[in-house]
């Protein structure tokens, strides 16, 4: 008995002075979508920070497919040591577990929420071919064609803006599947598909350079250096709301030593200089916080678009 006391006073000891050291080798990080996308992009800023905080290479590993789920997957089975971590969406997190009959990971079992990272709007982009330029132009025709005009999406995030639009503003709209968002743009540039609803890092650039035509954004206010586009809640669609977020989490059973160490880094991380650089190029907004901070905001999350994915019929066979 004696023994056994020892043992676990032993252990309970080097919980604490393991997570002190934490990190000494490199860490492994999993964005679920591809190269040049919003997570991507987060993905790749944080790593950098990180590698400066703690001098360990952290290393972004892009495992893309399946609406982010061959991504989540590696995540959720790899060990729960700290050295493996998962930066993603409400894709993975909120939607998919309504869309697909069974997932290859658990989005709440599987992971030990770390903290949420930033998040943002979108934008309502059609080509610049189309004969609109407005929201209410936008039902109009679509109204007019129902069942006509395409919307592209790379992600569950921007399907699920577009279903929700749908939905609200009582139009038809044709749904195109794509593995990434940037694959949507360069699509809808090239004139195969009307309209797609993306987020700012990769809609902006098209539009500010001319080869797109943004309308309206996604934000329950005008977002900020976005002024001059209304939103859709002020175009026609009452109550319209979308916003995409990034979070960060590690496999379920990391120890909570080691995610209170990650917690405090990534706030840091955050915090920096080059995050907010990042942060005013996409024009997202940073919103870090505690594990439980996270579990409560996806749980709200999947609540949300389990409605919408109910409502639209997103559900796969």
């Amino acid at each position: 008995m004696r023994f056994l006391l020892c043992l676990l006073i032993g252990i309970l000891q080097v919980a604490p002075l393991a997570a002190q050291d934490f990190p000494t080798r490199p860490i492994h990080l999993i964005a679920p979508f591809g190269p040049g996308t919003a997570t991507d992009t987060v993905a790749r800023v944080l790593a950098a920070e990180l590698t400066r905080l703690t001098g360990q290479s952290v290393v972004v590993d892009n495992r893309a497919g399946a609406e982010g789920q061959i991504g989540a997957q590696a995540a959720a089975t790899a060990a729960p040591d700290g050295y493996t971590l998962f930066v993603t969406t409400q894709t993975t997190q909120a939607i998919n577990q309504h869309v697909y009959k069974s997932l290859l990971y658990d989005p709440v079992k599987s992971f030990a929420p770390i903290s949420a990272l930033s998040g943002g709007a979108q934008m309502v982009i059609v080509r610049n071919e189309l004969p609109v330029k407005s929201i209410a132009e936008l039902i109009a025709l679509a109204r007019a064609q129902p069942g006509k005009l395409t919307f592209g999406s790379g992600n569950g995030s921007a399907r699920g803006a577009a279903e929700l639009f749908k939905i609200m503003a009582k139009v038809d709209l044709l749904g195109v599947p794509y593995k990434t968002q940037p694959q949507v743009l360069a699509d809808l540039m090239g004139g195969r598909i009307d309209v797609t609803f993306s987020d700012f890092t990769v809609g902006l650039p098209p539009v500010r350079d001319g080869r797109a035509r943004g309308l309206a954004v996604t934000s329950p206010q005008r977002w900020p250096g976005l002024e001059q586009y209304p939103t859709v809640a002020e175009s026609g669609v009452p109550g319209y709301a979308s916003q995409p977020w990034n979070a960060a989490y590690a496999p379920a059973g990391t120890p909570r030593p080691i995610i209170d160490k990650l917690n405090k880094l990534i706030r840091e991380a955050v915090a920096s200089e080059a995050y907010q650089r990042l942060l005013s190029t996409t024009l997202g907004v940073p919103f870090p916080g505690s594990p439980e901070d996270l579990a409560a905001w996806q749980a709200s999350e999947t609540v949300k678009w389990g409605e919408v994915v109910r409502i639209a019929g997103m559900k796969e066979p």
